[in-house]
This record gives C-alpha cells, sequence and structure tokens, in this order.
C-alpha cells in the first residue's frame, strides 16, 4: 500500500504543486498528516510569541498533492474513508473567553493544553474521559485556475470541518485539474457544531480509496454519503445562506439520483431534512444537509 506522508507540507491548495505520488481508481492508500500547527506546539512551552506569529501565517498544513489516475476536469472523484487513527495528543489552544462575542474568543487564546488520545477515547482528566469521533478537517481537490490558502473553504472543499468525514463516509468532490490533486490535513480527536472554540488538534493515519465518477449535472457543491445518510456541504458567507444553499443542492440531488419530483423531494424534506452546523469560524461559514436513507424510496436507492 502506498504511503503519503507530510515531508513537503502545503499551506495551500494550488494547480502549481507538483504531485506527491498518484493512486489507481479504487486502490488503497495511506495518507499521514501533522497537526494543523505543524507539531509547533507539541510542547506546551512551545505557544511562543515567535511561534503564534509563524502558525497565523501557516495554519492547516495539508499533505498532497496526491493525484488519483484517469480523473480529468469536469468529473468528479468519489473519496472512500476506510480508516482513521489518531497518531498523536490533541492540542488545544485554550481562550480566556471574556469577550461579549464568542467571534473575538480567538483573539484571546492564551495557552495550549495537550490531552492524549488512546483506546478511542479522549482523556479529560484523571477519571474523565470522553468518546474521540477523529474526522478530516481539511479535505480538497486542487481549484482549477487559484491557489487558496489551505485554511478557506469553498466547493473544491477545504477546511471544511465536517464531522461527517470520518471512517465510513465516502466524500465527492470535483475534479478542475488532471489527475484532481487531493489534499488531507487538519484532523482532529473530536469536533462540537460551528467550532466556536479550539478543538482538539491532532495528526492522523488515513486509510482511502479514491475513484473518478462522471460529474453529477446537479452537483454544485461537495457530498457525502455513509450507510445511514446523504447529505450535502456549502461554504459561504452567512450560516443561514450556506444551509439554504445546502438544502437545494440535496434536493436536487434526490430528484435527480433518486427520481423524485419537486413535490415529492420537498415533502420528504420537509419532513426529515437536517441542516446542520460544521464550522462558524472562517470567513466562510460551512453548513450542512442531509436526510436519512431510511427515508427514500429503497427501489430508487443510490
Amino acid at each position: 500500500m502506498q504511503t503519503f506522508g507530510p515531508d513537503e507540507i502545503k499551506y495551500t491548495y494550488s494547480p502549481e504543486h507538483p504531485i506527491i505520488g498518484e493512486v489507481a481508481p479504487g486502490e488503497p492508500f495511506t495518507v499521514l498528516t501533522a497537526d494543523c500547527f505543524t507539531g509547533r506546539f507539541s510542547d506546551p512551552s512551545g505557544y511562543t510569541a515567535e511561534n503564534i506569529a509563524w502558525v497565523d501565517e501557516n495554519l492547516n498544513g495539508v499533505t498532497g498533492p496526491i493525484a488519483v489516475s484517469g480523473a480529468r476536469p469536469g468529473q468528479a472523484v468519489d473519496i472512500a474513508i476506510m480508516e482513521l487513527d489518531v497518531t498523536t495528543p490533541g492540542h488545544i489552544v485554550v481562550s480566556r473567553c471574556t469577550s461579549s462575542s464568542p467571534q473575538d474568543w480567538w483573539g484571546e487564546e492564551d495557552h495550549v493544553v495537550l490531552v492524549p488520545v488512546q483506546d478511542s477515547s479522549i482523556r479529560i482528566a484523571e477519571g474523565w474521559t470522553v468518546p474521540a469521533r477523529p474526522l478530516i478537517g481539511c479535505l480538497a481537490t486542487a481549484p482549477g485556475r487559484e491557489t487558496v490558502l489551505s485554511r478557506r473553504e469553498g466547493d473544491y472543499g477545504g477546511n471544511l470541518d465536517v464531522q461527517e468525514i470520518t471512517a465510513g463516509t465516502t466524500v465527492t468532490l470535483p475534479v478542475e485539474v488532471d489527475g484532481a490533486c487531493l489534499y488531507f490535513g487538519d484532523g482532529k480527536a473530536a469536533i462540537g457544531a460551528g467550532e466556536v472554540v479550539s478543538a482538539p488538534e491532532v495528526g492522523l493515519r488515513i486509510v482511502a480509496t479514491a475513484t473518478p465518477v462522471p460529474r453529477p449535472r446537479s452537483m454544485t457543491t461537495p457530498r457525502i454519503r455513509t450507510n445511514e445518510i446523504v447529505g450535502t456541504i456549502v461554504s459561504a458567507l452567512s450560516l443561514t445562506e450556506a444551509c439554504r444553499q445546502a438544502f437545494r443542492a440535496l434536493k436536487a440531488w434526490l430528484e435527480d439520483d433518486w427520481r423524485l419530483t419537486g413535490d415529492e423531494a420537498a415533502i420528504i424534506m420537509g419532513i426529515g431534512a437536517h441542516c446542520g452546523v460544521a464550522q462558524v469560524s472562517n470567513p466562510l461559514h460551512t453548513g450542512t444537509c442531509s436526510i436519512h436513507r431510511s427515508l427514500l424510496p429503497s427501489d430508487r436507492d443510490r
């Protein structure tokens, strides 16, 4: 199995980056990622003015780009996440949280706390553990005609911080350049919806496959599929708009792939669609809309 490590970490998604390797469609491969601080805060005493300034300029380093054989612009790529293991302690930058607006709490970050992550648990304190649910915070294809900071997000994916981007999920992203050029990074041991304060930032070991597929006619934004749900992901200037557009994108998906009429899609989504919050910490906020497969007609399931 090919393994791709964070030896040459990138801090942008770009069509200009040379690829670090190539995988065949459906070939399992392993990706190793650094934590979003690139190890600068692995020792809490490293939370210095110099390191803080460096991290501010180099947040969310990603491993990639990894090319997928046969992927061509105009297609999409299915990235199936098979395994997800945490490889470092959780790094949490703690804020004083004194400002009236939580948006200002990021400017009040004060110190670093490390939390062990073992046996699918996060140890908060002696005798106090909570379940770990690792996720990939940054997962992207290369944009077609621009270079974007890896801390940003958009229709190419990026810094989405969606809880459901975890083991057992297939993420569908657009292909804008030959090979798709995949990037992985910004792992979390677990995250609360909204990312209002820092989550445990970790390095990851990811086992995945990537397969080029025809881009669905209705696909305008990233999609996720699990055995239980299907969902869409949108990043926009407001969370309200992100959730509304994610709802719209899911409705179009159900009409196309499940062959629902517009009325049927609206009815079932009014009954059981769920708009969710991914993150509200970035300039573009990320929302989701999902529906449980059990609510969809089984004879038309995709």
